[in-house]
């Protein structure tokens, strides 16, 4: 049994022919010309070859640690514990994928199967508008069957063409005019699924021809009649494919400048008003919170949330979601324009006009940290307290217990047990801002005994955090109902 595992250990071990090629090649890419010719030279006396198996043998015998690159190479290198957990997850992926794919298709046989039965009662019904609304359907079908022959790769190369783009603006406008909503409906969504099929690194480009052709007709009017009637339309269908296209064009700094026209708001407060209307998590709700986030890069659409109290009601989100359970989403893109808008100079200087609801305000804060909060949730609170923990709420932080309770939160944050490793990077995470958001200044030099906090950066960190840069993202959910 002895010798078998012998064997076994030699033949796991490289060949050292192998290994003098890897050299080979790492000295020929490095230019290294004298040393490669003298390696070469020494390979072909076969000293090296006779020197490596007698050293081999003699690590054999006495058991004296392998060098690394053997290690490296080793045929049967161990796998860690995390390795093989990626292993199993990524199988797993690849499971669902493929049970997503195979329901996709069902979806499209029954949806094909539809679509014969509409066009067998079309002759029968005698209705004008049944056969563009069956040739709509179908195109929007073959686009998403496209996507699912391809496994979810993006086939589309090219933007969408200006007659295409001309053509939708076009049949919006009629649609609007004749006050056939199912009409605009179809315009809508066909111009969000081109945007959804189109290649990830193509997305800003289509963001920016959606604005060059002024699909809204803010620029051409220098008014927002046409999309503030379509907002104000009470239909749900339609709010869901209006605000899923908005989300789009906002998607961009160039796309928020479009919506907020000359400065004018009026499109930001139809979307808040649409949004208090929903049921919490609804798909249209999601649509306008991923609206209002995005646009909240742009410091000038803060006093518009402000005045439409908008503090307030991300704060009462959350607070339902201790006991409630609210789409995820929504919770996420809540707290995260909460953050953008307590960052402004514009809500700080409001806040301090305010001292009550400023304490109101730090109050609720302080307490979402000990509640069972998600962790994306928990670190955009964490960070509007970090804007709030300046001189001008001194009296605010001492009401509060401000200081205490967030070294409370640390100390009991840094022994809570984690499930698995991604909760345990997410604990690093949390107590990682913490201690750059909290940490306290040097006080050594200073007399008094209060503990001031450092400021976290303005634009740097929350940026860093909610990084905006590279490839643009466009909310697609599964829920959705065309």
């Amino acid at each position: 049994m002895r010798g078998a595992n012998s064997n076994q250990g030699q033949s796991s071990l490289p060949d050292s022919n192998e290994i003098n090629e890897y050299i080979k090649e790492y000295l020929r890419y490095s230019n290294y010309s004298n040393t490669l010719e003298c390696y070469e030279a020494e390979i072909k006396s076969k000293q090296v070859s006779n020197k490596m198996l007698n050293k081999q043998q003699v690590i054999k015998q006495t058991g004296e640690e392998l060098p690394r690159i053997f290690q490296l190479l080793k045929s049967d290198n161990n796998k860690t514990k995390r390795e093989i957990n990626l292993e199993k997850e990524q199988k797993q992926f690849n499971k669902k994928y493929q049970q997503i794919l195979q329901a996709g298709r069902q979806i499209f046989s029954v949806s094909i199967n539809l679509l014969q039965l509409l066009h067998s009662l079309k002759e029968t019904a005698k209705n004008e508008n049944l056969s563009e609304t069956l040739e709509n359907y179908k195109i929007q079908l073959g686009k998403y069957h496209k996507v699912i022959i391809n496994e979810g790769k993006p086939e589309g190369t090219e933007l969408i063409t200006e007659q295409v783009m001309h053509e939708h603006k076009t049949k919006l406008l009629k649609n609007y005019q004749d006050k056939h909503v199912d009409g605009m409906i179809e315009v809508l969504l066909s111009l969000r699924v081109n945007a959804l099929q189109i290649a990830p690194e193509l997305r800003k480009n289509l963001v920016y021809e959606l604005i060059r052709n002024d699909v809204f007709n803010i620029e051409s009017t220098d008014k927002f009649d046409f999309v503030v009637h379509l907002l104000d339309i009470n239909n749900q269908s339609l709010r869901h494919a209006i605000a899923s296209l908005i989300s789009v064009i906002s998607s961009t700094l160039r796309g928020v400048e479009y919506l907020t026209y000359n400065g004018n708001m009026i499109i930001m407060e139809k979307i808040i008003k649409i949004l208090k209307e929903q049921e919490n998590g609804s798909v249209t709700q999601r649509f306008c919170l991923a609206i209002l986030q995005k646009a909240s890069i742009k410091d000038t659409v803060i006093p518009t949330y402000v005045h439409n109290e908008m503090i307030q009601w991300i704060i009462n989100l959350i607070q339902k979601s201790v006991n409630t359970k609210i789409h995820v989403f929504c919770l996420d893109f809540a707290s995260a324009t909460l953050a953008n808008i307590i960052h402004t100079p514009y809500t700080l200087q409001y806040l301090e006009h305010q001292p009550r609801f400023a304490h109101q305000v730090m109050e609720q804060l302080l307490k979402f940290i000990k509640d069972q909060i998600q962790v994306s949730v928990l670190m955009h609170v964490l960070i509007c307290l970090s804007y709030l923990s300046k001189e001008n709420f001194a009296k605010q932080m001492e009401e509060c217990r401000f200081i205490d309770r967030i070294s409370e939160f640390v100390e009991y944050y840094s022994v809570i047990n984690t499930e698995n490793e991604a909760a345990e990077i997410d604990k690093k995470t949390v107590l990682d801002l913490c201690a750059h958001m909290f940490h306290p200044k040097d006080t050594s030099l200073d007399n008094s005994e209060t503990l001031e906090l450092n400021e976290l950066k303005t634009e740097d960190r929350i940026r860093e955090y909610e990084n905006e840069q590279g490839e643009l993202i466009f909310e697609c959910f599964q829920d959705e109902v065309s």
